[in-house]
């Protein structure tokens, strides 16, 4: 019975974690604009149709073995939204710091192009070549559409806070002539610097980030410990309710203290 339920919740991992891309294709991705939102909601609807369906194989299999079927079967399934959760948050803030460094680099390019001349429009046009996080702004700049405008929305996506850096620089230029190629070094070295600094951040959190992985630990050395001294844990924790309770107790108050532990890490990281 255990052994079905820890090949359900890999198979549940495989369904619902896509397989990752290649590092430059990951990088490419991270830049293009979100997905229409009725594709976005059918992908989403179609991973948690397929989890659900995980999910009730998982409670299907364990009321045929009983009550202890369903303490193993709840307690797996804890675990299984907690690994995918950490997952998904490490995916999430990879992509941001990928965005900070590129947007950065865009504004540098654009005071490089301005600073040899050229009109911002150009200047636009060039850096757009080498920078994917401009492609937008630039398709919007050709129509005679507002670019500040449109960096500004480009903004809310995480990572992406810079823009609006870049959109105030543009606008203030534009309306007063200053120089634009000053600005935007101003903006990218502040973005620069912004980008070191969440990096020792995240140093720092290294040791907090590795005691919650001793934490997820835990409760397999506490097993281990428990053959060592001549019990039987498993037995114990599969025979009644008791056991049942202490089972998926344990697992839950593990899996809170991870997540709990990562949230902390990240605000951290948020926050600088």
């Amino acid at each position: 019975m255990i052994a079905i339920c820890l090949a359900c919740v890999v198979l549940s991992a495989v369904l619902a974690v896509p397989p990752a891309p290649d590092r430059r294709l990951a990088e490419r991705l991270a830049e293009t604009p979100p997905a229409p939102a009725g594709r976005t909601g059918r992908h989403l609807r179609s991973r948690l149709l397929g989890l659900a369906a995980v999910i009730a194989a998982l409670w299907a299999a364990g009321a045929s073995s009983g009550s202890a079927g369903l303490a193993v079967v709840c307690a797996a399934l804890v675990v299984m939204g907690t690994v995918l959760r950490l997952l998904q948050q490490h995916r999430r803030s990879k992509a941001a710091i990928q965005a900070r460094v590129a947007v950065a680099h865009a504004c540098a390019a654009l005071a490089a192009h301005v600073r040899v001349g050229r009109v911002p429009a150009e200047a636009l046009a060039s850096a757009a070549d080498d920078c994917p996080v401009l492609v937008e702004a630039h398709s919007i700049n050709i129509v005679g559409g507002d670019v500040t405008a449109a960096w500004r929305v480009l903004a809310r996506r995480p990572g992406h806070d810079g823009l609006r850096d870049l959109a105030r620089a543009w606008q203030v230029s534009a309306e007063t002539g200053a120089p634009l190629a000053t600005a935007l070094d101003q903006v990218s070295d502040t973005l620069t610097a912004d980008q070191v600094l969440r990096t020792v951040v995240a140093g720092e959190l290294a040791a907090p980030r590795a005691t919650g992985k001793i934490m997820a630990a835990l409760p397999f050395c506490g097993l281990g410990l428990g053959y060592l001294i001549g019990g039987d844990p498993l037995s114990f924790l599969l025979a009644g309710p008791p056991g049942w309770m202490c089972l998926i107790g344990g697992v839950v108050l593990a899996a809170a203290g991870v997540l709990w532990i990562d949230l902390l890490a990240q605000q951290a990281m948020e926050q600088g």
